[in-house]
């Protein structure tokens, strides 16, 4: 009998679907899911890349070889045989509590955070991080929301340059805040102060950057650092005059997923280094190659007034655990002693012959583009306006690229280095028929003006003129 009341509630689905209330979901989360960038980023990936991803296995069912695929940062190797050999290694338990809780502030984790705050210290010195001002979390996903999470209220706004990774916005609306989009400068891919510091309000919480910047792999200067806490240290002294002790700063979240991932010598410099009120969010998974481990930390250095860092030290991890336990799991945070002390990483030398590798195929056919500083990511110009478009060109030839316009950028198009380099080397054709198509149709249409892809000031260049290839 009961079973045959669960069939006949089974086949009733159908009607009790459509009586749902539209109520039943959460408001906050439809409109942060609905929000444009991540409606951009959700739509070209179960559409446009899902599509051909699948019409490509039925073609070739025994083998996706053949398919270039430059879209996200997904491993095309298997994995750092280090960082397996360290994963094995925890895996073993050494006491009776190894597999038990394992929060963002415990024992267990002491070691790692200790490692963690001495290598920070060392590498952004003159400033200093106490390990108690490390918290770990479920990589930058986790990082970020978390410290939105904290500090944001209903109706705060949140700051953030575009071109940008596409969930900062969706992310600010989760936490009912609203997102504020700046323009970088498209001259040098440089922050805009100037157009910052004119979307600020009272109403402002947090600024957000990204350094080195997803996705044109531009690193911020010092110089342009300095000019933005300059210009945010102002507005806070102005508050302090206007509010006394209710005054607060404007709080920076620096965005360092890639700050590992530098080419030509490069130097990364944090914002933390000449603005105080930073918070830092790191992940281990660009590093590694591995973002299927969720691994990094939040940090705060002693330039945070003690105050200001006693009280994240009580709230921070009740945020973390509030939102659903954004905790590492156990054995990824001891493995931080090995990944931190052996400085385990992806082969730099390797991706930057990759990237010059690439660049050489690219521009022998006739592509501009902005040399990247660091990232994985090289941003090209697409030779037709509609980048879109020739994304969906470029995937006939069995060349798949992220379309500008998904990280609000349109017009150009990018790609991921994670790609190995028979993969690389297999994309010249495809990018070069695109492109021989692309031009030959631009001037068949009209004879519409294809400056865009010639004329070198519509593209970035940086502040020494090396950027520009």
């Amino acid at each position: 009998a009961a079973l045959k009341t669960i069939s006949s509630n089974i086949k009733n689905t159908d009607q009790i679907s459509a009586m749902v209330p539209s109520s039943i979901l959460s408001h906050r989360i439809l409109s942060a899911i609905n929000s444009p960038h991540t409606q951009r980023a959700i739509s070209f990936a179960t559409n446009e890349y899902s599509k051909v991803k699948s019409a490509h296995r039925e073609a070739i069912p025994s083998s996706s070889s053949g398919l270039c695929d430059f879209v996200y940062g997904n491993p095309r190797d298997t994995a750092l045989p280090a960082f397996l050999s360290s994963y094995h290694k925890y895996v073993e338990p050494l006491n009776t509590d190894w597999y038990a809780y394992c929060n963002t502030t415990n024992f267990n984790s002491q070691p790692s955070r200790k490692i963690i705050a001495s290598n920070l210290s060392k590498k952004l010195s003159p400033l200093s991080f106490e390990y108690e001002d490390i918290y770990l979390v479920t990589g930058n996903f986790g990082g970020l929301y978390t410290c939105l999470s904290m500090l944001l209220n209903k109706d705060d706004e949140v700051i953030f340059p575009i071109p940008s990774w596409f969930f900062y916005q969706s992310m600010i609306i989760a936490c009912q805040a609203i997102s504020i989009e700046v323009n970088i400068n498209i001259n040098t891919y440089d922050l805009n102060i100037d157009d910052i510091k004119s979307k600020i309000n009272d109403k402002t919480k947090i600024l957000i950057i990204n350094s080195p910047h997803n996705p044109s792999g531009k690193i911020y200067s010092l110089s342009t650092l300095q000019l933005l806490s300059d210009m945010l240290l102002d507005e806070y002294n102005k508050r302090q005059q206007k509010y006394g002790h209710d005054a607060q700063p404007i709080w920076l979240i620096s965005d360092e997923a890639y700050s590992r991932i530098l080419f030509n010598n490069n130097e990364f410099i944090s914002p933390a280094l000449v603005y105080p009120y930073t918070f830092i969010c790191y992940t281990y998974a660009k590093t590694l190659l591995n973002p299927g481990i969720r691994l990094g930390y939040v940090a705060l250095s002693n330039q945070i007034p003690l105050n200001y860092r006693s009280l994240f030290r009580t709230y921070l991890p009740h945020t973390v655990v509030t939102n659903g336990y954004m905790v590492p799991d156990c054995v990824t945070q001891y493995m931080i002693q090995d990944i931190e002390t052996l400085s385990i990483s992806i082969d730099i030398e390797r991706l930057e012959k990759k990237l010059n590798m690439m660049l050489d195929i690219l521009l022998s056919i006739g592509y501009k583009i902005p040399k990247p500083q660091g990232t994985f990511y090289i941003l090209v110009k697409s030779p037709l306006e509609d980048d879109q478009a020739f994304c969906r060109l470029l995937s006939k030839y069995n060349v798949l690229c992220l379309p500008g316009s998904v990280c609000c950028i349109p017009g150009y198009f990018r790609i991921c280095l994670t790609a190995n380099e028979g993969m690389i080397e297999r994309s010249q054709d495809g990018f070069k028929q695109a492109y021989q198509q692309a031009i030959s149709s631009s001037e068949n249409d009209n004879n519409k003006d294809c400056s865009v892809i010639t004329d070198k000031h519509t593209f970035p260049s940086s502040d020494d003129g090396s950027s520009l290839i």
